[in-house]
């Protein structure tokens, strides 16, 4: 009689090639079936839990897999082309062929992280936030590898020796006490992004970024005016005192200044007029706070 496991020994061997490639179908069609839509739904979900979830931990097991559904998005042919606009917890700027795509990770009151990606029709590239272990950031030119976090919230383009370079305002909640308005200049001149340029001259040593650090409890505007071609900001000045525990923190003083283009160069000019101010946006966070508190930081009557 024939031994009946060497007839099975062929028909063995048969179904252990034929289950992993079964196994392998049923695994690539699951794949295929991950839509952009379905990507940027995940996307809008977790964005919303990092930025509104009450619990810091939420906020960031939300921020892990935010950033791993964005990995699998920017991978994924016709992404640039899909919108990100209607994602309201993200801060979206488009440029010449590119989107640059920022937002805030709130941790703790005295520790915020930022996470922003360049992305063009076949490649992207992410930022990394390095504060606070950069030193001299007003005077520093700085690589995607070592980037001074912000959520950016207006892109303007303009011109230097017939070179187009990228105005960025943007906005750092440093800690519990003080804010910090960036206005920054992205370079993609050369075969990796810059970020700072030495184009703001004109008040004391050319700088190549601005930082303007203001109290949480008096907050300081920095906005692009098309009529005067400028960036128009508060100028602010310590005042003793004003902070929770008696600390001296710079506000407001009441009066502007700019930094207007000439010839590519943003040009310092003191106590501009005739400007019209408006709010930049400020983190959803923030505008609650300061909802809550009185001009001197007290917690109001309810």
């Amino acid at each position: 009689m024939p031994d009946i496991h060497l007839r099975l020994m062929p028909m063995i061997r048969t179904f252990s090639v034929l289950i992993p490639l079964a196994l392998s179908s049923f695994f690539l069609q699951g794949q295929a079936v991950v839509s952009l839509d379905s990507l940027v739904s995940e996307i809008n979900f977790y964005a919303d839990v990092v930025i509104n979830a009450e619990k810091s931990e939420h906020r960031q097991r939300a921020q892990v897999l935010l950033k791993e559904h964005f990995d699998r998005f920017l991978e994924m042919d016709g992404s640039f082309q899909y919108p990100l606009d209607s994602i309201p917890w993200l801060y979206v700027m488009h440029g010449d062929g590119f989107r640059l795509v920022s937002w805030q990770l709130h941790i703790s009151p005295e520790s915020y992280a930022y996470t922003a990606f360049l992305q063009w029709p076949d490649r992207y590239m992410y930022f990394k936030d390095s504060r606070p272990f950069i030193n001299g950031s007003a005077y520093t030119t700085f690589t995607p590898s070592a980037w001074y976090g912000a959520v950016y919230y207006d892109m303007l383009p303009f011109e230097k020796d017939r070179q187009t370079y990228y105005l960025l305002l943007g906005y750092n909640a440093e800690n519990s006490l003080l804010n910090t308005k960036v206005v920054d200049v992205l370079d993609l001149s050369g075969p990796e992004p810059k970020l700072g340029l030495p184009v703001f001259t004109g008040a004391e040593d050319t700088q190549t970024r601005l930082l303007v650090s203001y109290a949480d409890i008096a907050p300081a505007r920095v906005h692009y005016d098309e009529s005067l071609k400028g960036v128009v900001m508060d100028h602010v000045a310590p005042v003793p005192g004003i902070g929770p525990g008696g600390e001296t923190l710079p506000v407001p003083d009441g009066s502007l200044d700019a930094w207007v283009l000439k010839k590519g160069d943003w040009v310092y000019e003191a106590e501009v007029y005739d400007v019209k101010q408006k709010e930049p946006p400020m983190t959803r966070e923030r505008e609650k706070r300061a909802e809550e508190k009185d001009i001197l930081g007290r917690p109001k009557n309810k």
